[in-house]
This record gives structure tokens, sequence and C-alpha cells, in this order.
């Protein structure tokens, strides 16, 4: 069976399309959608190690007092 090859590609960062091999997004719609949706993953991670923290001193804090 012969082997069938494609022509060098890559995929888009968001929706995985094939692309022009360089390329990192296929349209301005993937990348403005990858880059809300990398913001909202950083703002939950500070949120979770916000809390964390918080949850810490409170610790703490209750540990000191009594």
């Amino acid at each position: 069976m012969a082997a069938i090859r494609l022509p060098e590609h890559a995929h888009c960062k968001f929706c995985g399309d094939p692309i022009q091999f360089g390329k990192e997004y296929c349209n301005d719609e993937c990348m403005a959608a990858e880059q809300e949706r990398d913001r909202k993953e950083r703002f939950r991670d500070n949120l979770f190690f916000g809390l964390c923290a918080l949850t810490v001193v409170a610790i703490f804090g209750v540990k000191m007092i009594l």
C-alpha cells in the first residue's frame, strides 16, 4: 500500500483546522477567541491562587488567636 503524503502544514491553535505551515491561526476570529480563552484562564488561575492564599492566612490567623 502506497503512503499518501500530505503537503507540509500546521493546525490552528484554536479550532485545529489545517493551515499553511508557519501560521498560528486560520483567521482573526480564531486568534481573538484564543486570546479571550487565555485571558479567562489566567483570571481563573489568579482567583484560585488568591483564594488559596486567603485560606492559608485565615487558618494561621485563627491558630494565632487560639
